[in-house]
């Protein structure tokens, strides 16, 4: 991977981010997902990673806030949501730097948790592990099968055994379609 360039979305890159989450997805889902929570101050997005090879926007991933249901003084949690990589560069690292690079600035500002929902294939080489043997549900019930893609990745030692309950995240995260439901 020559050409690299690792660094913060700017309000200049928002055209490109939506078109690439319409390719990486293949509809328009992901980038209203993307609007949305860039807009919502419930979500508060922490991290806007873009990677552009050369000039060419190639993936980006976004960390929103999160936290439990019925808990005051919980952890800070993240959700990660959406990841897109450009189609044609799938399967070739860049999903992976984004991820880690993703998680090292969360780590750094504090966050112990993040959330997703997310292809059980990929996100465990990744640092993620299965959510809900952790004892943290989902803002909806899961459909049959949906369970291993539940997933967290811990920042914080110790955070996946000092707490569990239902995860949380502001309304474009929590729209029932998301979910399944």
């Amino acid at each position: 991977m020559t050409d690299i360039l690792l660094c913060p979305a700017c309000p200049a890159d928002l055209p490109a981010i939506l078109d690439l989450n319409r390719l990486a997805f293949g509809g328009e889902a992901e980038a209203e997902l993307v609007e949305a929570l860039l807009a919502d101050p419930a979500a508060a997005p922490l991290v806007n990673l873009v990677l552009f090879q050369g000039d060419i926007l190639r993936a980006h991933v976004l960390l929103s806030r999160g936290w439990l249901d019925e808990v005051a003084d919980g952890p800070a949690l993240s959700w990660l949501a959406p990841l897109a990589v450009h189609p044609e560069r799938q399967g070739r690292g860049l999903g992976q730097a984004l991820t880690h690079a993703a998680s090292a600035m969360a780590a750094e500002m504090g966050q112990a948790l993040i959330f997703l929902m997310g292809h059980p294939g990929f996100y465990p080489k990744c640092g993620y592990v299965p959510a809900g043997a952790h004892g943290f549900t989902t803002p909806h019930p899961l459909p049959d099968g949906a369970q291993p893609a539940w997933m967290v990745r811990e920042l914080q030692r110790g955070a996946l055994s000092h707490w569990s309950g239902r995860v949380r995240a502001s309304e474009p995260l929590e729209r029932p379609e998301l979910w399944g439901s």
